[in-house]
């Protein structure tokens, strides 16, 4: 199964700019403390920690997630989930787009094992629209961080 779509991180009608560096600021709290943007998570783990790369595991309810972070700087973020017993494992890339200056983007592209039609469609459009929804309040989360100066950077 795949998805991918585009959430704008500036809005136009909003005085509040994000930069890329304070988006990508954004994306890497996401990616340690994934439980401030998804209230479901009940325990994360930093197990390896460089500037390229983070192993975490994470635990949701029954559900024991390992993930390899692939990090590029200001580019894009790529998370490999392993599969296991409970989790059919899978990648969900976040690519920063910029068009224009100050026209930021976020590209999520989800790809895992599961089948998308027959007996799992109606599980996977459901999937599919909680990913939506889950990256969409992802963006909202980073902007009120931003509101609250937690993601000013330092030169």
């Amino acid at each position: 199964m795949q998805l991918e779509h585009l959430v704008a991180v500036n809005d136009p009608s909003n005085d509040l700019v994000l930069t890329r560096a304070e988006l990508w600021k954004g994306l890497l709290i996401r990616a340690e403390y994934p439980d401030i943007f998804m209230s479901h998570v009940d325990h994360v783990e930093i197990i390896e920690r460089s500037a390229v790369h983070l192993l975490r595991t994470m635990i949701i309810g029954a559900m024991h997630i390992q993930d390899r972070i692939h990090l590029v700087h200001e580019q894009h973020i790529r998370y490999d989930t392993e599969p296991n017993e409970q989790h059919g494992g899978g990648t969900l890339l976040m690519l920063i787009e910029e068009p224009e200056t100050d026209m930021l983007f976020v590209r999520f592209h989800y790809q895992t094992p599961q089948d998308d039609q027959g007996e799992e469609a109606e599980y996977t459009k459901f999937l599919k629209a909680a990913w939506q929804q889950n990256d969409v309040e992802t963006i909202k989360k980073i902007r009120e961080l931003a509101t609250e100066g937690l993601l000013a950077v330092k030169h």
